[in-house]
């Protein structure tokens, strides 16, 4: 795919440039292939921009992203194909420079994840990237089935990502693993006046002060009946002697 672009876009140089313009000593092409990219980048923003936005060539835009991918400039490489990725002939070309742009976010992203102060959603948005760069290449591979570049990085991209699933779950702390229940709050104290000694069957209800004192005095008065009920049997047994 980068050589039919980037042929494609030597043709299309020579024939926008006029005569005389200063542009035409420049050769994106050759910075490219020198390794040049920065260079190589300016010469396609500027042919793109000497065009209206809808009329620049495909070939220019596709050669424009590949630079700015090298440069890790994966922004600015979604933005130069965004307007091929409707287009019937570039559609494959658009989904697979935008899969690499999405393999660069998620590198950067699993970077980030493994810092000291990683931002808590760092992880997951590696993964999502990483999860655009294979749907974009399975897409390419849908719109050129022949294409054997985009199976290829379709199975890293797919690879890459079950790696960093691997990563994430290992670098998880134990504790965040887990879901453990908040533990119950401490009963509150009660105070010592608050502590009311009631009959067993009494305790599903809570008494007043009235229905308290009753209580005590009906205590009081079995109490007073146990102990007269031992003494009237200690006289019986005095009097009578033996009853057996």
């Amino acid at each position: 795919m980068k050589c039919a672009c980037l042929c494609a876009t030597a043709l299309l140089l020579a024939m926008q440039q006029p005569q005389g313009d200063e542009r035409a000593s420049s050769d994106p092409l050759a910075d490219y292939r020198a390794g040049r990219y920065e260079a190589a980048l300016a010469g396609f923003r500027a042919a793109i921009a000497a065009s209206s936005d809808d009329e620049a060539a495909p070939e220019l835009r596709a050669n424009a992203a590949l630079a700015a991918l090298r440069l890790l400039r994966s922004r600015d490489a979604e933005s130069f194909v965004a307007p091929l990725v409707d287009d019937p002939e570039w559609g494959a070309d658009a989904a697979f420079l935008l899969g690499l742009a999405a393999s660069q976010h998620g590198e950067r992203a699993v970077s980030a994840a493994k810092l000291a102060d990683a931002e808590p959603m760092a992880w997951a948005m590696a993964t999502r990237a990483l999860q655009r760069a294979a749907l974009q290449f399975h897409q390419a591979c849908r719109l050129r089935p022949d294409w054997p570049e985009a199976v290829r990085n379709l199975e890293r991209a797919q690879r890459r990502l079950a790696e960093v699933e691997r990563e994430r779950d290992a670098a998880q702390a134990p504790e965040a693993k887990k879901e453990d229940a908040p533990e119950p709050p401490p009963p509150p104290e009660q105070k010592p006046e608050e502590i009311d000694v009631v009959a067993p069957e009494l305790l599903q209800q809570r008494l007043g002060a009235d229905d308290l004192q009753k209580l005590r005095e009906r205590v009081r008065q079995q109490q007073r009946q146990k102990v007269q009920t031992r003494q009237d049997r200690s006289t019986d047994g005095a009097a009578g002697g033996r009853g057996w």
